[in-house]
């Protein structure tokens, strides 16, 4: 059940970063540590069972298992503006 939940969560994460506005680049992490960079929202599609990815610039495809993902992690860190210091 725990494991389930989880992945719930995974793909609900995934849903979030590619709808997010303005998109930030993402990886998509799967059980033998390869990772996905997401750099085009539009360019990944989740099907009933995987996600298909069309890298950007290329003819390059890849499908990647729902059933696989072990994680997502975002990329380029904290988006807020730093604060200043008071001087």
């Amino acid at each position: 059940m725990a494991e389930e939940e989880n992945r719930k969560n995974i793909l609900d994460g995934i849903r979030e970063m590619k709808a997010q506005d303005p998109f930030a680049p993402f990886e998509i992490i799967v059980a033998s540590g390869d990772r996905f960079r997401i750099d085009i929202a539009d360019n990944l599609v989740e099907m009933k069972t995987e996600f298909f990815y069309a890298y950007p610039g290329s003819d390059r495809f890849v499908l990647i298992g729902i059933n696989q993902i072990v994680a997502v992690e975002r990329l380029g860190g904290d988006r807020r503006p730093k604060r200043r210091k008071a001087s």
